[in-house]
């Protein structure tokens, strides 16, 4: 068995309300990473971590399950949890040994009950948070629609990453603010391509680009003085000031995929290894919920 360092681990629970996609975006992380050699559907009860029986019939998550992967020579833990209210405590529980959440969020419905019961869970347990705004694919999915949502209950802290390429079913990519770079994804495999940013897009993702670089730079002091001095931000400062500000709490970045269809999985893959802190940056937490450097 490969043993992995301290620094090249990532603990991470995927909460959120039920039906958001967390079982079938583990699933789509697992098949993208090599963990596995079949894309596990939900409703084919042929995913990993819902193996029980009843889970299976429901497609439902009634319990936490484990899988892991590695990606770029990190250990990535995934703890997929129940979004069901009667289940909430074993979300509860996984957050208190994660090391960040996946914050898993419908792009359809958008901020939902136990989307705001979970956040306020994370925060209690002091857990940094990444947004996934899944289920791009599906009729009435909307990116502003879902981002006004989440700022009217999380504040304006919560920011964009990424935009999507395409709406509703012709998702095929995102464009990603902090390389600037365009990525399109085609068929089951889910790798991605780098694309031109589409001409149409180009305003919007400019826009983004400033709102974001802006909001990495609010969430640091010395930041925001270099930010004051040039009027932006170089490449190293942006994703440094965003792993700090994530870490802190003080930034929740917003990702774009749709599990279902592989698209946009690699992508986050790469923000799991690049942007959460490792358990060695943490610390241990102890009983009464300080932190053991």
């Amino acid at each position: 068995m490969k043993v992995y360092d301290a620094q090249s681990i990532r603990n991470v629970a995927l909460v959120g309300h039920s039906g958001a996609g967390k079982t079938q975006l583990v699933s789509a992380l697992l098949f993208d990473a090599g963990a596995v050699n079949r894309f596990g559907r939900v409703d084919d009860g042929t995913t990993v971590t819902d193996y029980d029986d009843e889970e299976i019939a429901r497609k439902h998550t009634l319990s936490c399950g484990l899988a892991h992967a590695e990606w770029n020579k990190h250990k990535i833990n995934l703890i997929d949890t129940p979004g069901m209210a009667n289940f909430l405590s074993d979300a509860r529980a996984a957050l208190r040994v994660a090391d960040a959440a996946l914050v898993v969020v419908d792009a359809v419905s958008g901020a939902e009950v136990t989307t705001e019961k979970i956040w306020l869970a994370a925060e209690e347990a002091d857990v940094p948070r990444l947004i996934v705004l899944n289920r791009l694919d599906r009729d009435r999915a909307s990116l502003s629609r879902s981002l006004d949502s989440l700022r009217a209950v999380f504040g304006r802290t919560v920011i964009p990453v990424q935009l999507p390429i395409g709406e509703e079913k012709k998702f095929q990519g995102v464009v990603d603010l902090v390389a600037m770079k365009a990525w399109t994804f085609s068929g089951e495999a889910g790798k991605p391509v780098e694309a031109p940013v589409p001409e149409d897009m180009a305003s919007d993702v400019q826009s983004a680009r400033d709102a974001l670089v802006e909001m990495v730079a609010e969430a640091d002091d010395a930041l925001m003085e270099k930010f004051f001095d040039a009027g932006t931000l170089t490449q190293a400062e942006l994703i440094s000031g965003l792993k700090r500000g994530i870490a802190a709490g003080r930034v929740f970045p917003l990702l774009c995929t749709s599990a279902t269809v592989n698209v946009g999985i690699q992508p986050l893959l790469d923000a799991i290894v690049n942007c959460v802190p490792s358990p060695a940056e943490r610390g241990v937490r102890l009983a009464d919920d300080s932190r053991l450097a």
